[in-house]
């Protein structure tokens, strides 16, 4: 607790200190110094610290004012009467909390998570070490931009205050995912964020798929393919290029040729843009296949070489 007072001397130039005396209400003063401020100039305000006071306690308290010579009277506080309180201490109530001691980090796609530990502590940040109750944790609502399912053993006992669960999962790849843990009779947690990323590419995907257009003339909007991974996230990493061919031949004399300048792309963040796709001859059903270094051969849907579009 600080008290401070306005210290005031006849010397304008007097290096002055504050002294109080602090007693729990009932307890008469001794004129005895509890404890003093720092060196003060007269007429400036002194602060002094008390400390070692008991919760829920009444204080009174007098101050005097003492020079290098001589110590004024004491002087108590306020107008009201000496078993009346000048000041109550009462300290916050301690609040049991939950903190997640093992926050989760960031994993990859149908991996097991690191272990994430979960811990019930008191108001003093102590691990209360008698709790063995129930601990739930999930995605938090607030915070699951993929709007992804977290797997594994979302329920675990506390032992010794700290419930650890050891086979989390998440198949959704994302970033600013937060789990959100919750107890009987005490606040949810939120962790920090961490991210998943995609699992190992596997299969190519046209995400723009190729639409109806004429001969030697570039297929718009242009076709996209996505490598995905084995949960259907976008394979970021995937480093190689990607290759178009035509799969079903849909001219006439079956001899249709797609032109080398545009067929191969490299991906970007896991997607490849073919941007100039040209087939030299008119034609009904063409398809198109895509396949590229470690995955899988994904055809189009069927389109047409038309003379004109409509």
């Amino acid at each position: 607790m600080v008290l401070a007072a306005v210290v005031q001397d006849t010397n304008a130039a007097a290096t002055l200190r504050l002294e109080v005396e602090v007693q729990p209400v009932g307890t008469a003063f001794q004129d005895q110094t509890t404890a003093v401020s720092d060196p003060a100039v007269a007429g400036t305000r002194a602060f002094v610290w008390v400390g070692g006071l008991q919760d829920n306690t009444g204080y009174h308290w007098q101050a005097r004012v003492v020079d290098a010579t001589a110590a004024s009277a004491w002087v108590a506080y306020g107008g009201n009467a000496e078993n009346a309180a000048d000041v109550r201490v009462a300290l916050p109530v301690a609040v049991n909390h939950l903190e997640f001691t093992q926050p989760p980090s960031t994993t990859t796609a149908g991996e097991t998570m690191a272990p994430v530990d979960v811990t019930l502590k008191d108001g003093q940040g102590k691990v209360i070490t008698s709790f063995t109750g129930n601990i739930h944790i999930d995605l938090s609502p607030d915070a699951n931009p993929g709007g992804a399912t977290l797997g594994g053993q979302q329920d675990a006992n506390a032992k010794a205050g700290v419930a650890t669960f050891s086979n989390l999962m998440m198949t959704k790849a994302g970033s600013g995912y937060r789990l959100e843990a919750t107890a009987d009779g005490v606040t949810p947690v939120t962790s920090a964020s961490f991210g998943v990323n995609p699992a190992a590419w596997i299969d190519p995907k046209f995400i723009v798929e190729p639409s109806n257009t004429t001969p030697n003339r570039a297929i718009t909007p242009a076709v996209k393919v996505a490598v995905m991974d084995r949960f259907g996230n976008v394979a970021t990493s995937y480093p190689y290029t990607l290759w178009m061919q035509i799969a079903t031949d849909g001219s006439p004399g079956r001899n249709a040729t797609l032109d080398q300048s545009g067929n191969g792309r490299a991906a970007t963040a896991g997607i490849a843009t073919f941007d100039n796709l040209k087939i030299d001859q008119l034609g009904v059903g063409y398809t198109l296949y895509v396949a590229g270094t470690g995955v899988h051969r994904a055809d189009s849907q069927s389109f047409d070489v038309l003379v004109t579009l409509p």
